[in-house]
């Protein structure tokens, strides 16, 4: 009988998906107010490309929450009065809505609707504000967001991302919305973001935007920034989302809200879809990777900061890309914005930490014959699961990961998962003398022996890269060039 090593369980980390890259590409980068407009019922389940939206990740949504993006609740006409109000608007969702039933009853028809496609939940953005107008009155605030949280506990609404809007400067605004939502609305999830002091009072702080050609330093140079004097206060989850890049939110024990779609190639107008550009890593055939991760923390859940040790290498790594067509490869919001460093005669650069771990030592990274490293990150989870990630290199026009022998020291671990490409995986602590080690595809649902495929000497395990490159890619369809990401399963016989 075939073994699976992944548990038959829901994902209990609040990993979602969100609607708003999806938004641009079904516009043709029709800019914010043809993205806000497009969002609604037909988007979400219509059966016409480039709608349908619910019917995405198939295999990774039972682990996903569906959070609608930016305008769920603001009518096609754009009223900016309504922001904030998080009411489902009639013209946008006319079948949650029908009847003219109260809000919390049209949120749970959609909740519901959701779910019966398979997702874990549904969620959605939150504008920094009340609607119509930005109250004065401290009781009147609470009361404003303690009605909104019992509509989202009776209707089953389940994660708030609350973003920008006249209070998103406001600490002690979102510090607020926390703890009302732990009375009011014990079940759902709230985000913060902008706001780093309210990162200890927070359930989920997200790292924010970045643009796919720099995402993997420009993500971990957020983590820089926040990891290190960071701890959730007694009572907080204090979780990090690291947005779209899902194998360093799933090594580095973080939580993730993916941005990428599988409506791969071009805009439906014909122009090239610049948010995740084809001549750059291709995310939008990069699906299996959020399968593997969400997979993952069904087996080492998301954790908090200030749990366990940060090391962060003093070393940087320097990614960097030339632009031909600008236009073809950035949002165009992004030349201007200072965190891409300036964009001097086409060349942009982001820096950031070589290597990244929590819970455990930093991996030791040999370099390849060029003597290039990939970016690096490792965590030991709070429940003894260990992992790491080897991350891509931007330089030029090109993107790959060096391919180099990492170890890791697991200490008594005996699961851990490993993404990305190795020459070899070096796996050190307290190893048995005798072991039988396993081998699994996440995005799979069988395990493998491969304990004669590796070298056991010296207290370590030293497993092949081609060994993870070929059950890491074993479930993977043709059209899909996700990197790798197995779980190793270390027995003692």
């Amino acid at each position: 009988t075939p073994r699976s090593l992944i548990p038959d369980c829901p994902n209990p980390s609040p990993d979602y998906t969100c609607t708003w890259q999806t938004q641009l590409y079904a516009t043709s980068d029709g800019k914010p107010e043809a993205q806000r407009r497009v969002l609604g019922e037909e988007a979400l389940f219509g059966e016409e490309y480039p709608f349908g939206w619910s019917s995405f990740y198939r295999d990774a949504r039972r682990d996903l929450l569906f959070v609608m993006d930016d305008s769920w609740d603001v009518p096609r006409d754009g009223d900016s009065t309504r922001y904030g109000s998080l009411l489902l608007d009639s013209g946008k969702f006319p079948e949650a809505t029908r009847g003219n039933v109260p809000n919390r009853e049209a949120l749970g028809r959609l909740v519901e609707r959701m779910r019966a496609l398979g997702w874990k939940g549904l969620g959605g953005w939150i504008c920094a504000k009340e609607a119509p107008h930005t109250l004065t009155d401290a009781e009147e605030i609470k009361q404003y967001w303690t009605e909104r949280l019992a509509d989202a506990d009776v209707s089953g609404f389940a994660y708030w991302k609350v973003d920008w809007g006249k209070r998103a400067d406001d600490a002690e605004f979102r510090r607020l919305l926390t703890d009302l939502g732990r009375q009011f609305a014990p079940h759902l999830t709230i985000e913060h973001a902008i706001t780093p002091s309210v990162l200890p009072y927070s359930d989920v702080y997200r790292t924010y935007d970045v643009p796919a050609i720099l995402s993997i330093p420009m993500t971990l140079r957020k983590l820089k920034e926040l990891l290190p004097n960071s701890r959730a206060a007694v009572g907080y989850a204090g979780l990090l989302n690291c947005e779209d890049e899902a194998y360093i939110a799933a090594a580095g024990g973080f939580t993730m809200g993916i941005m990428r779609h599988p409506m791969a190639g071009a805009f439906p107008d014909g122009r090239a879809d610049m948010s995740f550009p084809a001549c750059h890593r291709n995310l939008k055939t990069k699906m299996q990777e959020i399968t593997r991760a969400v997979r993952w923390h069904r087996i080492a859940p998301a954790f908090g900061v200030g749990t366990g040790a940060v090391h962060i290498d003093p070393a940087e790594l320097r990614d960097t890309w030339r632009f031909e067509k600008p236009e073809e490869e950035i949002e165009a919001w992004w030349l201007t914005n200072p965190l891409l460093g300036g964009v001097h005669e086409t060349l942009c650069s982001v820096s950031a930490p070589a290597r990244i771990s929590r819970g455990c030592d930093l991996p030791t990274v040999t370099p390849d014959e060029n003597g290039r490293v990939p970016f690096t990150v490792a965590a030991r989870n709070p429940n003894g699961a260990c992992s790491v990630a080897t991350l891509g290199r931007t330089e030029g026009r090109s993107y790959g990961i060096p391919r180099c022998a990492v170890t890791l020291d697991i200490g008594d671990s005996r699961t851990v998962a490993a993404f990305g490409d190795y020459r070899e995986l070096i796996l050190c602590g307290e190893i048995p003398n005798s072991c039988t080690v396993l081998m699994q595809d996440l995005a799979g649902e069988t395990a493998y022996d491969i304990t004669d495929a590796v070298l056991h000497t010296d207290g370590r395990l030293v497993i092949r890269g081609q060994c993870i490159r070929e059950i890491g890619a074993e479930a993977q369809p043709a059209n899909d060039t996700s990197e790798a990401g197995v779980v190793i399963r270390i027995e003692e016989s």
